[in-house]
């Protein structure tokens, strides 16, 4: 009887003091929170991207350091890049940097065209090979010559062909 006198009041502090410490340190989960906040740090890194303002004046596009495209194909998406210096990038980044702003909706395709500038800020293009028309912001152009066959001279080109 003398040990049941010791037992039962430290088997009920143990289990106040057991409980109290989980309380205390967050073990119990049932509790709400409102509080909302991150751990991660909002820093620019140097290879950070930001997209050009729609005023982006497009003959700057031949200075860019590269080309990015992605095609939707029957297959999926494909992506392609150019680097500057090369011809196909030439040709293309010179027919959109003179292209010609048109009248009508923008074309309703998936593939895109974004030029990287040297600042790394990107310029940003849907484009339609069949329709031969780019558009971003709202505006649609009709790049100089034949858009279709630009893109296809890279195509080419990743192909080794």
């Amino acid at each position: 009887m003398r040990i049941e006198r010791i037992i039962l009041p430290a088997a009920g502090v143990l289990v106040i003091a057991t409980a109290a410490y989980l309380v205390a340190h967050g073990g119990y989960e049932g509790r709400a929170s409102t509080t909302t906040t991150t751990t991660v740090a909002a820093l620019a890194s140097p290879y950070d991207l930001t997209e050009a303002p729609a005023d982006v004046d497009l003959a700057t596009l031949p200075d860019a350091r590269f080309a990015s495209i992605l095609l939707e194909t029957p297959d999926g998406i494909t992506s392609y890049m150019v680097a500057a210096g090369q011809d196909p990038f030439v040709a293309l980044a010179e027919a959109v940097g003179a292209a010609e702003e048109v009248d009508g909706p923008a074309p309703s395709a998936s593939s895109t065209l974004t030029f990287v500038l040297a600042d790394r800020v990107t310029v940003t293009f849907v484009i339609d090979t069949v329709t031969g028309l780019v558009a971003r912001e709202g505006k649609v152009w009709r790049p100089e010559g034949d858009l279709a066959a630009l893109v296809r001279a890279i195509t080419e080109q990743a192909a080794g062909q």
